[in-house]
């Protein structure tokens, strides 16, 4: 079986970039809330196809190995939802923990 690529430097390239905006950024917030955006948003976006994170083209790898096959598209069909509703929740986490109740 190939394994295809996966991306693994958007979160190392944009550590920086949350880095600058937390240290120039506003002083209304802390700025832990941008750096728990990001880890979240890095965290969940890998939830959403069979290539957005290791772990899940070497779940698939194992579920294949006992015969169960599962195609690109429907684990995105399932990835995708759960990608939505855990990024919602975060975003009501960080809204509710960092800005509405500073």
């Amino acid at each position: 079986m190939q394994v295809p690529p996966v991306r693994v430097g958007d979160p190392v390239t944009m550590a920086p970039i949350v880095d600058v905006l937390v240290t120039y950024g506003s002083d209304s917030h802390d700025g832990a809330f941008l750096w728990w955006a990001f880890a979240l948003g890095a965290d969940f976006g890998g939830n959403g196809t069979a290539v957005a994170a290791s772990a899940n083209v070497v779940g698939i790898g194992l579920a294949a190995r006992s015969g169960h096959k599962i195609t690109f598209w429907h684990f995105t069909k399932y990835g995708i939802l759960t990608t939505v509703f855990t990024t919602i929740i975060a975003w009501i986490y960080i809204y509710l923990r960092y800005i509405a109740f500073a």
